[in-house]
């Protein structure tokens, strides 16, 4: 649920964007694919970065590596060309009182740059300064005449937006500063002011203002790193609206009575002799909270927390066998059709005297076998429902449905979890997550949630071996990554980004994928998969790596927590600093599932700092995700790649919550205090909050 959701009632700000000047079909469309289809969605599509071009520096003042605004007059303009390849570029040189600098294009629009090539006009520039041969120069900078009244505009912060294929950037930044500027007066605050002034956090429509168009004297770096009053209002708003709902739901689950199971005798020690090894003490404790939950009236709402590979899915089988004892139904929701096919075909082999009639039920399924499994399900011929969010359809009604588990519970937002606790009456509900956020965050997050945790890993897993690896070993990781699957094991490669930009110089899936190729193919089978691939190619290629048809698979963090690939051994990871710590540690937990021991490379770029490399340490050295997600909270989410915020997204973003632990917590006892003080939303200063949440409660 977005924090703005009341602005969807307000007709000026959902007007589609194609009502902008210089928004037409075709960028329309665009915008649509990263999620942006109204005014309000523009609003809330905040920067990822920002440059501080605030200030003009002379030409001999600046120094190599420096992003920086200068002035000077043409000297010279004009198109060159390489001798030998032909390629061309466009020069133009320009010279203040205290040097020269070139100006250098390499992809350009010639008509465009000779309009700043005529000699004595004056330009300003902007760029990262780089040395040739000892000359300063910048390549595709950004560049305009100079007058005074343009260069008020100019020397400021730059907000620097996710990249949106289509949409120029200044095209993006011309919109958002028009939406600003004629729809201001139709943003209201949803949340009552009292709260946010007394946390010291500024008015919604300044906190949107400022985002977008920072004032100067705000400090580059609090920007960058999102702590901003300004940013911190609309990470509270984020917050507060999930405590919020989180706070009803509880409220409202707590008059409800649930199923209440018999526990046979010996009921544990029978289902042991049914798994060909011995459960953990964490197992068994965490076993022993549920069953007593499950014989209870009221129904279990429990939080199972288990680090990457500890074993939660024995728990979880534990549980749905109790259930289908008492002659109830169990359903099972994750995030991907291949997780959903992992824990079928996990059911699938356990023994017969578990009672477990199963079914697979995903989007894939056509629509004749889709409703005959509804009926099935429906006069209860299936006591064990596994399947994606195809679980929460309207159409599917269960016979009786005593146990729902998600798995994977930070891929599912409250309104998914609450759409299939509706399926039955007051099922029992088990959620299960192999992100560790520290004990403190967990109690905030999941309020609603009795807790279990499983800090033990069964016996025989070896923990993956974690190497840091400069540029100068790569052909020792290659190497590695030849014996490894010469000897039939698998690996993978994981890269920040899909594609390769001018701006950033990270390794992308898709050129590592073109170069591992050429190395390893014919030999081993090397694919790709990237999150701009459909759903349906992401899983056929997921199936392909688990069935072992695939040697080597280069991507980017889709690859999913939780699927089991037991041949993987080796992963590599490409500018670890670009990853939270947590990140990391779960994309390791992907190899050394097998019999093998694990290993995984973090290939540092060039210039890596050295508080980097102590942040990276910390994942060499430890192996508890438990540790090492506190260390990731009191570092404040240092080095997490932040993603874009996608217009509506309205959940709890783990980053914003390690980085904001004190406003999660606050958020929470606000929310608390809000739905004690008026559990209707009646007061006229929740009116906003009334129009968000009267549907749901």
């Amino acid at each position: 649920m977005s924090p703005a959701s009341h602005l969807k009632h307000i007709p000026e700000l959902n007007r589609p964007l194609i009502a902008l000047k210089g928004i037409g079909p075709k960028r329309a469309e665009f915008m649509a694919r990263k999620g942006l289809h109204t005014l309000m969605d523009l609003l809330l599509f905040s920067p990822i970065r920002y440059e501080d071009r605030r200030r003009v520096l002379p030409i001999d003042k600046t120094t190599e590596g420096m992003s920086v605004w200068v002035r000077g007059k043409v000297r010279s303009g004009r198109e060159e060309r390489f001798f030998r390849s032909g390629k061309g570029l466009f020069r133009i040189r320009i010279q203040d009182e205290t040097g020269s600098l070139d100006l250098l294009w390499f992809h350009y629009r010639k008509a465009h740059l000779s309009t700043f090539a005529r000699q004595g006009l004056t330009l300003m520039a902007y760029g990262c300064i780089r040395r040739n041969q000892g000359k300063p120069q910048m390549i595709h900078p950004d560049i305009g005449l100079a007058d005074i009244d343009r260069e008020k505009g100019l020397l400021e912060f730059y907000p620097v937006y996710s990249v949106i294929q289509g949409i120029p950037g200044q095209v993006l930044r011309s919109a958002i500063r028009h939406v600003l500027d004629q729809y201001q007066e139709y943003m209201v605050d949803p949340v009552p002011r009292k709260i946010t002034c007394h946390l010291a956090l500024p008015e919604f429509v300044e906190a949107i203002r400022c985002v977008h168009m920072p004032p100067r004297e705000l400090s580059t770096d609090l920007l960058n790193e999102f702590r901003s009053k300004y940013h911190r209002r609309l990470i509270f708003d984020r917050f507060f609206h999930v405590m919020l709902g989180i706070a009803f739901g509880k409220k409202a689950r707590e008059s409800r009575a649930g199923p209440a199971f018999s526990v046979p005798r010996e009921l544990l020690s029978r289902l042991e002799k049914c798994f060909p090894f011995a459960l953990t003490n964490g197992q068994v404790s965490a076993i022993d909270e549920i069953i007593g939950d499950l014989s209870q009236n009221r129904p279990m709402n429990r939080l199972l927390q288990g680090d990457v590979g500890c074993g939660k899915t024995v728990v979880a089988v534990v549980a749905a066998s109790l259930t289908v004892i008492n002659g109830w139904q169990v359903a099972i929701m994750v995030p991907t059709q291949v997780l959903a096919r992992q824990h079928y075909l996990y059911f699938a082999g356990l023994p017969e005297s578990m009672g477990f009639r199963s079914v697979l039920l995903t989007g894939a399924l056509k629509k004749s076998e889709r409703l005959d499994t509804y009926e099935k399900i429906r006069l209860g011929e299936y006591n064990l429902i596994i399947g994606t969010q195809a679980l929460i359809q309207e159409d599917l009604s269960f016979a009786r449905l005593g146990l729902v588990v998600i798995d994977e519970q930070h891929r599912f937002g409250v309104k998914q979890r609450a759409l299939l606790d509706q399926k039955g009456v007051n099922p029992h509900l088990l959620v299960m997550t192999a992100t560790p956020i520290p004990r403190t965050l967990a109690m905030t997050v999941y309020a609603d949630l009795d807790i279990s945790f499983i800090k033990e890993y069964p016996e025989g897993r070896l923990p993956v071996v974690t190497r840091l690896m400069y540029g100068s070993q790569r052909r020792k990781v290659l190497n590695t990554l030849n014996q490894r699957m010469a000897a039939g094991e698998q690996a993978m490669v994981i890269c920040p980004v899909i594609k390769g930009s001018e701006e950033m110089d990270l390794k992308n899936a898709l050129e590592m994928h073109e170069k591992l190729s050429k190395i390893f193919m014919p030999r081993f089978q090397v694919e790709l998969i990237h999150g701009r691939m459909s759903s349906d190619e992401k899983d056929r290629v997921m199936e392909r790596f688990r069935d072992g048809l695939i040697d080597l698979l280069v991507g980017t963090t889709v690859i999913e927590v939780g699927v089991d690939v037991p041949g993987a051994t080796v992963m590599v990871i490409q500018n670890p600093e670009r990853f939270g710590l947590t990140q990391l540690h779960q994309l390791r937990g992907r190899v050394g599932r097998g019999t093998k021991k694990g290993r995984c490379f973090l290939m540092l770029s060039t210039q890596t700092s050295a508080q980097t490399l102590s942040r990276l340490k910390i994942i060499v050295e430890s192996h508890d995700g438990f540790e090492i997600a506190q260390k990731d909270l009191e570092m404040r989410g240092q080095g997490e790649l932040m993603g874009t915020k996608q217009a509506g997204a309205g959940e709890l973003d783990f980053a914003e919550m390690f980085r904001e632990p004190e406003l999660l917590i606050a958020a929470k006892k606000e929310a608390d205090a809000l739905v004690a003080s008026d559990p209707t939303l009646s007061r006229p200063e929740n009116r906003f909050l009334s129009v968000i949440f009267s549907q749901r409660y």
